[in-house]
């Protein structure tokens, strides 16, 4: 190639004109002019800028081969085509048009039609920011046509919500009775005692707790009786108090004849219901009557350990319940009075009528005409307490019977 002969002209629109002596096989050197836009260094203004008008149609040159190729284009001259691009003009803005138009309305904005000179495409920078540009563009459509349909989705379902809701609901209230629904309340807990009790209505006193759900059933439960052995609960409930107070140790003697301490009479008053123990720990320690204002303070209203002592199911399921949820007691004292309970060595009652290993909590007592049982029975399904009281009983060795018949039918009703 020859040198060149360059003409420059100025202005908004100023192109370089290029005289270019080309050689090709025949020895004629035709001449070619070409015409390429000058590239600023700088992008103008918005106001500044020149209409648009679509770019020059691809040149083509002739190689030393004499082959006609289109001649390639620089990133400079990409960039300057697309400074040139116009800015689209804003969309009016829409009439009010229904929910069910909206979406086939929705003004779709569209990039105009971009014509380049022939790029040349093996140029990774110029094609990864064709690409970019391409993506943005496709964003903005998919959005503002989504935007339309998304509103209507909402609108739809508050309305579909608000129609199944009925008349005068108050707000909130559907949640709860869904809940209620989805889990049904067993009934016939309160029937079951009332059948059990008719044959003998004036010899027993009840109460049956479903310690989960909290569903209860009773029978004359503040009625006052000769406690018998179960005083021996109030008893131990006093002395666990005192140790975890401080002012009783295990260590320490029990007296009252005993010739045990503290810890081992706990022990086989409450398993083996021996009396001489509790005795020594109710009149020698505690002082008997001495007790009965604070177990009242307690809410123990029917309970005295003042001769003859006396109490009702009511207090005693109480002391029971507060003894299950850890309230009773420190958490060292309640392990340890539970521990008693489990191994009760008198199981001719309540445990009569549970199956073979069913863990059961419990103390009886027995005195002259009365018959007492309670407990808290740990089951597969729940755990509840019973706590049956009776008395007045002519032949007191037919009422372990009744028992276990009461027993066994809770069991089937809260575990079957």
């Amino acid at each position: 190639m020859q040198g060149a002969d360059i003409s420059i002209l100025k202005g908004d629109d100023a192109y370089v004109y290029t005289t270019i002596m080309i050689h090709v096989m025949d020895g004629v050197r035709p001449t070619s002019r070409q015409q390429r836009p000058l590239v600023l260094a700088m992008p103008k203004p918005k106001s500044a800028r020149t209409p648009y008008q679509p770019a020059p149609a691809p040149r083509f040159v002739v190689g030393m081969d004499g082959i006609r190729r289109p001649a390639p284009v620089s990133p400079r001259e990409v960039i300057a085509a697309m400074h040139n691009v116009p800015e689209p003009e804003p969309a009016p803005a829409p009439a009010q048009v229904s929910a069910s138009t909206a979406v086939m309305e929705a003004p779709v904005w569209s990039m105009p039609s971009l014509r380049l000179p022939h790029v040349e495409w093996k140029r990774p920078a110029i094609a990864f920011g064709l690409v970019a540009t391409a993506l943005v563009a496709t964003s903005a459509v998919v959005n503002a046509v989504n935007a339309p349909k998304a509103a209507t989705a909402s609108r739809t379902a508050t309305q579909a919500t608000a129609q199944k809701a009925p008349a005068g609901a108050v707000k909130g209230a559907a949640a709860p009775a869904a809940a209620a629904a989805a889990t049904p309340q067993k009934h016939g807990l309160q029937e079951l005692l009332n059948g059990f009790i008719a044959a003998n209505p004036d010899k027993f006193g009840i109460v049956v707790k479903d310690l989960s759900t909290g569903e209860t059933a009773t029978y004359n439960a503040d009625r006052q009786i000769a406690s018998a052995s179960l005083y021996k609960l109030f008893v131990a409930q006093r002395i666990y108090q005192r140790i975890d107070l401080g002012q009783l140790t295990y260590g320490q003697a029990a007296g009252g004849g005993t010739g045990r301490n503290v810890d081992g009479c706990l022990t086989i008053m409450i398993n083996i219901s021996d009396n001489a123990c509790g005795w020594a720990l109710g009149g020698g320690i505690l002082g008997w009557g001495a007790q009965d204002q604070a177990l009242a303070v307690e809410g123990y209203k029917q309970t005295s350990l003042a001769t003859p002592q006396k109490t009702s199911a009511a207090d005693v399921a109480m002391l029971f319940e507060r003894l299950y949820s850890g309230t009773l007691l420190s958490p060292s004292s309640t392990q340890r009075f539970m521990g008693l309970l489990k191994d009760q060595r008198v199981n001719n009652r309540l445990p009569k009528g549970l199956p073979a290993g069913t863990v059961i909590a419990h103390k009886t007592g027995d005195l002259n005409d009365v018959v007492h049982d309670a407990g808290i029975v740990y089951g597969p399904k729940t755990n509840y307490l019973v706590v049956v009281t009776s008395g007045g009983w002519s032949a007191p060795g037919n009422a372990p019977a009744m028992f276990a018949d009461l027993s066994a039918k809770l069991w089937n009703y809260f575990e079957q």
